[in-house]
């Protein structure tokens, strides 16, 4: 555990670039009643983190925290001054705050910046008594300023809002991190801006005013901004596992902590934003760089060392059987009965032994998931002694069933409480969904007369409403709700870090008629005028192999509607040599488009996502495949023998549809997925889109 307010300056192994860290976590403001409950989680996880997986061998890592009273605005002022300020060409700064956002009455100095007379503010712990005010957004511009004037890599990352109503969900009670607007009237001394600089800025505002159209001149030194949400939406906490955190860091850090090695900011952002958007649509991550191409830019400029594909076991004194890989390696926690299955090897096994099932010596399931190791119970090892170690790789990952709260009349809740306990496989509970009260992923609300589906932290419902309370409406809403969460399970699905697959192993990229290529993970294709009409986005997918294996490649597409389609490659995957390329359906142009269903109901946008499935045994993702919601679906596989069974494969066995028993391999799978996200705008009226809007 990361102490409040240390520099860690690890010098066992001393690198020759420093990384620098100021990370600020707000719970417990004085006001009670502005308290948040995930902030402090949210830094001391990233602080783990880094902690643990930086590049050792070419860093120093110099970690400052600020936690609740700590963070006061006089040290967070000072964080920028006294710590980050060291950093110089070849280093790395991070500034990490979670906490509360807002805004300010700008001093009338600045409204010809800010329209509304607004400044957008952090709230630091003493902004809000007698005497204190918030770090404003000019003031934060000028502390990046002064950092970047050495000219170091610098990530921000801001997870807090300043806009929304700051109302609370009634069934979980989601906390906003914003606070109402502060109206006192701020004087313009209270900023950290001195007259002199100011008088400066003046001077060239009015030596050159065409650079300036604004009239003022904030000095913005070259970082990558990662936020929680866009300036009209709202930074909401999640509960993750029992675990308050905010939504935005915990699915950051699901994401950081499940890469082995270095990932892109336009990688990190694309599978992040997906995660975070998979929850609620009303909060959207913001990637943004104020120079050219920094989103191409790996994350903390490659500061965070790349794992071997195997975690070592051994005997701890104080919590016995343990593998040396925690939260922070994206080991996951049990859940429901499901938890995370490891296959042992001898301490001296090489890479290809451990994917060797005959070189197994036993196997182990993990118990408790600590941040950087995790509590394990070992079987099937002879004359077991605590001298021991070994070699562990993960062979299975927990798929449990997504919570669903159910709201309303007790006896039409009943029905579908019913329901719900014979939707398995032989009349047993259902694999894919559970009811649950405290953390759920939907919601069941049975009013009216009517049978509505809606995720737990919005009242949009999902898929067309059921009428009247029967025992056959209660079954067919709990279809749904499976279909559903397959679908989301799906969308979700990723492995640990842990893996000798990597991120850009593989790499996908769309290429357009224009023959300009993009491997963007989020992206809108806007419809096109032509020949009198409109005329839906078209490109082609490429897959190419820059690992030096050979690797199965698999593409699926999950809609808006709840479908997941495999229809890329005739045998459900394709087998890649290094350095080979393959288009999907031989380079036939794909179309995304709005359906008309939804388009005839004023509906514009239409998301899909394509996933990307890699393995380094064969599989056929047609497996994953299923139509779009309300479709009747044929009965679940039957006898299917789970034992030896990857993650990947057990997924692919709960949602295929027709009678088949599972192949067993050779040996231990390994794999990995990551996403693109495609949002396709269709105008409603025939009207020409500009040329500014056509994206290709």
């Amino acid at each position: 555990m990361v102490n409040n307010s240390q520099v860690f300056s690890p010098t066992q192994e001393i690198g020759i670039r420093n990384l620098y860290a100021l990370l600020v976590g707000i719970d417990n403001y004085p006001n009670p009643n502005h308290c948040l409950q995930g902030c402090v989680n949210d830094i001391t996880a990233i602080a783990e983190y880094l902690h643990e997986r930086f590049e050792r061998t070419e860093y120093q890592l110099h970690l400052k925290t600020l936690k609740d009273e700590e963070a006061t605005r006089r040290a967070v002022i000072n964080g920028f001054r006294e710590h980050l300020i060291q950093a110089g060409e070849d280093d790395v700064v991070l500034f990490y705050y979670s906490g509360h956002g807002s805004q300010e009455q700008a001093p009338q100095e600045f409204w010809h910046l800010e329209p509304d007379h607004l400044d957008e503010t952090l709230v630091c712990y003493d902004s809000r008594t007698e005497g204190g005010w918030d770090l404003a957004d000019k003031e934060l511009a000028l502390l990046i300023a002064d950092v970047a004037k050495n000219n170091p890599h610098m990530t921000i990352i801001l997870d807090c809002c300043h806009s929304g109503s700051g109302t609370k969900d009634p069934l979980q009670e989601v906390k906003e991190r914003r606070l109402p607007t502060d109206k006192r009237k701020r004087p313009l001394d209270s900023f950290i801006f001195t007259l002199e600089e100011l008088n400066q800025l003046s001077g060239v505002r009015e030596i050159q005013p065409q650079a300036n159209p604004t009239g003022w001149h904030l000095p913005k030194g070259r970082h990558v901004l990662l936020a929680a949400c866009r300036d009209r939406e709202t930074a909401k906490e999640y509960n993750a596992g029992g675990q308050h955190r905010g939504r935005f860091s915990y699915f950051l850090m699901d994401t950081l902590s499940k890469t082995n090695g270095k990932l892109t900011y336009r990688d990190l952002f694309g599978r992040t934003n997906a995660l975070v958007r998979s929850v609620n649509g009303d909060q959207s991550p913001q990637l943004e760089v104020n120079h050219p191409n920094d989103e191409n830019k790996f994350f903390l400029d490659g500061a965070i060392a790349q794992l071997q594909p195997y975690f070592i076991v051994k005997n701890d004194r104080t919590s016995g059987w343990v593998i040396e890989g925690g939260a922070v390696h994206g080991v996951q926690p049990s859940q429901n009965g499901e938890t995370t299955l490891l296959a042992l090897f001898p301490f001296d096994a090489n890479t290809d032994d451990i994917r060797n099932p005959s070189k197994s010596v036993g196997t182990a399931k993990v118990t408790q998931v600590l941040p950087t190791k995790s509590k394990i119970d070992i079987e099937g090892v002879q004359n077991l002694t605590t001298e021991l170690t070994f070699k562990a790789v993960v062979i299975g990952l927990p798929l449990p069933p997504l919570g669903v709260h159910f709201e309303g009349d007790e006896v039409d809740v009943n029905l579908a409480r019913e329901a719900i306990k014979t939707a398995g496989f032989n009349g047993k509970s259902s694999a894919y969904i559970r009811e649950e009260s405290t953390n759920p992923e939907f919601r069941l609300s049975c009013r009216n007369h009517q049978y509505l589906i809606t995720k737990s932290q919005d009242s949009r419902p999902l898929v067309k409403e059921i009428n009247n309370y029967t025992k056959e409406n209660a079954q067919k809403v709990i279809q749904r709700l499976e279909h559903i969460a397959r679908w989301t399970t799906i969308a979700r699905l990723s492995n640990t870090a842990a893996t000798v697959i990597k991120s850009g192993d593989i790499k996908m990229e769309l290429i357009f008629h224009n023959h300009k290529s993009s491997q963007t993970k989020q992206m809108r294709l806007q419809y096109k005028y032509e020949n009198g009409q409109w005329q839906p986005p078209e490109f082609q997918l490429k897959l190419t192999n820059n690992s030096q294996q050979p690797l199965y490649c698999a593409l699926v597409n999950l809609s808006d509607n709840f479908a997941i389609s495999a229809p890329f490659f005739e045998a459900g995957s394709v087998r890649l040599q290094p350095d080979e390329e393959a288009y999907a359906l031989d380079g036939i142009d794909l179309e995304l488009e709005v359906p008309d269903e939804f388009w005839k109901q004023g509906i514009t946008e239409y998301k899909d996502i394509i996933k990307l499935i890699v393995s380094n045994d064969e599989f056929d993702a047609r497996f994953l495949t299923q139509d779009k919601l309300d479709a009747p679906r044929p009965p679940a596989s039957r006898n299917i023998d789970f034992q030896n069974l990857s993650s990947l494969e057990r997924l692919m066995n709960r949602t295929q549809n027709r009678d088949i028993k599972a192949k067993t391999t050779a040996k231990y799978v390994d794999w990995y997925a990551e996403e693109i996200t495609i949002t396709t705008v269709r105008p409603l009226k025939y009207t020409a889109v500009s040329q500014e809007q056509k994206q290709h």
